[in-house]
C-alpha cells in the first residue's frame, strides 16, 4: 500500500512539475515577443485535425497592432466565414500564446516549441484527452516575416 501511495505522488509531482516547466517557457517566450515590439507581422498557419479544412492551408495570416488585416487560402482568397472562425483563435501572435496556455493547462499532452528569433509559440501539438480518438489538434507557424 505504501509503494501505491508513493508511486501515485511521484507521478503527481512530476505532472506538477512538468506543468510548470510548460508555463514558466511560455512565460518566457511571451517576454521575449513582446520585448521585440513587432507591431505588423504576417505569416501561415497550418491547423492539423480530422477537420474538412485541409485545402485552404497553409492560410497565409497578415496582423497589424494585434488586429487580423487578411486571412486568405492557399490559392491566395480570402477565407470563407465557415473556414474563417476556425483560423480566428490563433491567427495572431497572442492568439497562439492563449491557444498554448489553453492546452498546458487542460490538455493531456502537450509539446509547444517556440521561434528562436521572436520566441513566438512556432508549433503547439496537443492530445486533449489521451485516451480519446480524433481529438489530437496542432498548429504550426511558418514563413513569420516582420513586416514595416
Amino acid at each position: 500500500m505504501k509503494k501505491r501511495t508513493l508511486l501515485i505522488a511521484l507521478l503527481i509531482l512530476t505532472l506538477t512539475l512538468s506543468a510548470c516547466k510548460g508555463t514558466s517557457e511560455l512565460n518566457e517566450n511571451r517576454a521575449k515577443w513582446d520585448s521585440l515590439g513587432v507591431t505588423h507581422y504576417r505569416f501561415e498557419l497550418t491547423i492539423g485535425c480530422f477537420c474538412s479544412f485541409r485545402d485552404v492551408m497553409p492560410v497565409t495570416v497578415e496582423v497589424k497592432d494585434g488586429q487580423i488585416v487578411s486571412l486568405t487560402d492557399v490559392n491566395g482568397q480570402p477565407l470563407t466565414e465557415e473556414f474563417r472562425a476556425t483560423f480566428e483563435k490563433a491567427a495572431t501572435v497572442d492568439g497562439l500564446f492563449a491557444v498554448a496556455e489553453e492546452n498546458l493547462s487542460n490538455a493531456d499532452q502537450v509539446e509547444v516549441t517556440y521561434d528562436a528569433q521572436y520566441g513566438f509559440p512556432a508549433s503547439i501539438v496537443a492530445d486533449r484527452i489521451k485516451m480519446a480518438v480524433d481529438d489530437e489538434i496542432a498548429y504550426y507557424v511558418g514563413a513569420f516575416k516582420a513586416l514595416p
